[in-house]
């Protein structure tokens, strides 16, 4: 029995950003963890310290931990290296890049510093900075991106108090007080925990979508009009490794093993929770929607929001919590707008009128769970204030008690069995965030093939490491949600580009030669301005000639500019690539560019449905011969070398059937490697003809 109108109240601060960190060399290529270590993460630590009767928990990504533990050791930095040099040493895009950086901070950072806010807006209106001003902006954004806690440190007390006449020393101890308390965040935690003030808990190693990673048609159990990837991405077996690798590194780096689990962004579903409960985490939480899934529609009643469940698995049983939305949301979205104090009592009566309201005779469970970063930007004095009241008056109630996951579960055992679990995120309790747009889609296809040719190449974890955690990297949830139009980020280009390093390093750890489509971004690929998609079907005769208007009149066609594709050296030697198709091949026509003589060795790549690699080579006057990967010739294929270069290859060596998506690129080898990729800025994208397609594109000319 409890005290009427009690309740239990769950703090659930999720910490996480992606890996940052180039495949390549390992610098981070955006600033964000240090910047979040010295603004949100410390102080949330230190601020719960000072209320010693308030319960919370954080959850924290181990990759996030990884980089932590990074830049403590000073690892290398794209934008801290450069704030490290002489602003004078500083020029072209390398400059106009630090002073964008620059520019970027909390809102609350520049109404405590005008001098700031007046350098900013200049570079957002295009304008430049001399050296000492491009040093103060430095130094004010150093200060705007830490915690006002930390602003009577003496290194910014002193770079406040001579903020008129900042000088180089004042950057560089503002670069040094940075390292330094980056490097204080695990030890406060781990402090904390061990205190018993805190619980924290992971998430799987390098933040994927667990039910996606385990199958991706899985996708369709909350949104069956979803499309889905060219390739089924199916790895239960990943999966089980990112949460059991979680497990092992947050118990290496702070002294114990987590219980629980916020997988990445509340995605679960039953198999996902299995292999939890296989790796022996003890619960999960996940969002409210989640719930209103998996229950009976007559048992969709709020008091079974305010209670943990069991499920029952194949592996046994784990507990589930289900945060509530709109209280979560309240602290995310709204209350920044809000004074502190209206804030705070206007959540704490939301929590009474819930303890209130509650039948039965269990006291309800309150789960707030959210970012634990990025919403203190919006807040007066990074939250601060807020926090303070909040837990001060939490400190103070009587009927509202603060407790961590596993304390509250363990109080109210036996749990009631949930039914079953639905499979579905934390928002909108599905997946389309991360799949069903055709850049997503493609993203998991590049993730699919790269790991078939793992597989394929028998090479395991234990044989080669590097190429797996290259893997692992990619299948992170961050590429996928930058990837489409749900968000937006002037970095997309940049995460694109990590985003297919990483599944570059899969190929090459593993002692293969990553395919040229990874050189091609993702976001955004689409037919170029310069040309025109097919109209029709197109029965050219392979001879190497123009050898008629209509022979190659319904195909489609790209102009290709003068500097070739990434990989192009010197002028690019094709100036038109005609594409087109009849019910069994496909045809490719290169056109030399004028002064240029006709490509004597060509590859073509499929990239999709299914990776193939076909090389097009002279073999004598207005000969050729097309082979396979292993030299052997295709059958059914024909090429024929003249004024243009004129190929056929059929569908079915190329893996496709009809209605599938095919995807080509053309590349112009010299010595057997690629010198131009064509198209330059993607591929070629044709759906395989059925037997309607004639129909279909006659009824509509």
């Amino acid at each position: 029995m409890s005290a009427v109108g009690a309740v239990d109240l769950v703090f659930l601060w999720h910490h996480h950003q992606p890996d940052y960190r180039s495949p390549r060399d390992g610098t981070s290529q955006l600033p964000w963890v240090r910047l979040h270590a010295t603004k949100d993460y410390l102080d949330m630590a230190l601020r719960l310290e000072r209320f010693p009767r308030v319960r919370a928990a954080f959850n924290f990504v181990p990759t996030l931990l990884d980089q932590l533990e990074d830049a403590s050791r000073g690892g290398p930095d794209t934008l801290f290296d450069a704030l490290a040099m002489l602003p004078g040493a500083l020029e072209g895009e390398e400059r106009l890049e630090v002073a964008r950086r620059c520019s970027v901070a909390p809102r609350w950072a520049f109404d405590r510093f005008p001098a700031y806010q007046a350098l900013a807006t200049r570079i957002s209106a295009g304008g430049a900075l001399n050296d000492a001003e491009l040093l103060g902006l430095e130094c004010h954004f150093l200060l705007g991106w830490l915690d006002p806690m930390f602003h009577d440190q003496p290194e910014a007390a002193r770079a406040r108090a001579e903020s008129a006449t900042l000088r180089i020393e004042h950057r560089d101890a503002l670069l040094a007080l940075h390292r330094r308390l980056t490097g204080e965040v695990v030890a406060a935690y781990r402090a904390r925990a061990e205190a018993g003030q805190v619980e924290l808990s992971a998430s799987p190693y390098c933040h994927p979508i667990l039910p996606l990673l385990i199958d991706t048609r899985h996708a369709r159990r909350a949104r069956p009009d979803l499309p889905l990837p060219a390739e089924t991405f199916s790895a239960p077996e990943d999966a089980s490794a990112q949460i059991e690798r979680a497990l092992a590194r947050h118990a290496q780096v702070f002294g114990m093993r987590p219980e629980g689990m916020w997988p990445s962004e509340g995605s679960v579903s039953p198999e996902a929770a299995t292999l939890a409960a296989r790796a022996g985490v003890r619960w999960l939480a996940t969002d409210e929607g989640v719930l209103w899934a998996s229950l009976p529609p007559e048992q969709r009643t709020r008091e079974r929001l305010y209670r943990p469940w069991r499920l029952l698995t194949e592996a046994g049983e784990i507990a589930l919590v289900f945060r509530d939305h709109e209280l979560s949301d309240r602290i995310g979205f709204v209350y920044s707008r809000w004074s502190a104090s209206d804030a705070v009592n206007d959540f704490l009566e939301r929590v009474r009128r819930i303890g209130r309201e509650q039948r039965g005779t269990h006291t309800p469970l309150v789960c707030v769970i959210l970012d634990g970063e990025n919403c203190w930007e919006q807040y007066p004095d990074d939250g601060g204030p807020f926090l303070d009241g909040l837990y001060a008056a939490l400190e103070a109630a009587d009927d509202i008690r603060t407790r961590t996951p596993s304390e509250a579960i363990a109080a109210r055992a036996p749990l009631d069995v949930l039914p079953g679990l639905h499979s579905g995120s934390w928002i909108d309790a599905d997946f389309h965030i991360w799949i069903g747009h055709p850049e997503k889609n493609r993203a998991w296809d590049l993730l699919a093939r790269a790991r078939r040719a793992l597989v394929e190449g028998r090479a395991t974890p234990e044989s080669h490491p590097r190429a797996w955690e290259a893997l692992f990297a990619a299948e992170g949830s961050d590429w996928f949600w930058w990837f489409g139009d749900d968000h937006y980020t002037s970095d997309r280009a940049l995460f694109d580009r990590i985003f297919r390093e990483h599944l570059q390093a899969v190929y090459e750890h593993a002692g293969r030669t990553a395919p040229a489509e990874l050189r091609q971004p993702v976001a955004g690929a689409r037919l170029r301005a310069d040309g025109r998609p097919p109209i029709g079907f197109v029965a050219p005769r392979i001879d190497g000639r123009r050898t008629g208007f209509y022979e190659w009149h319904g195909a489609g066609v790209i102009t290709l500019g003068s500097g070739g594709g990434s990989m192009h050296h010197g002028g690019g030697r094709v100036r038109e690539l005609h594409y087109g198709f009849d019910s069994t091949r496909i045809y490719l026509r290169l056109d030399p560019a004028e002064g240029s003589s006709v490509p004597q060795d060509l590859g073509v790549e499929v990239t999709a449905p299914v990776a193939t690699r076909v090389r097009v080579d002279a073999a004598g006057e207005g000969g050729a011969k097309v082979t396979d990967g292993a030299g052997a010739p295709v059958p059914g294929a024909e090429a024929a070398f003249g004024e243009v270069v004129e190929i056929a290859l059929p569908f079915a060596a190329l893996g496709a059937r009809a209605g599938e998506p095919l995807e080509v690129i053309v590349h112009v080898l010299e010595h057997g490697a690629p010198i131009e990729s064509l198209p330059e800025d993607g591929t070629l994208r044709i759906a395989v003809p059925d037997s309607g397609y004639v129909a279909r594109t006659w009824s509509a000319s």
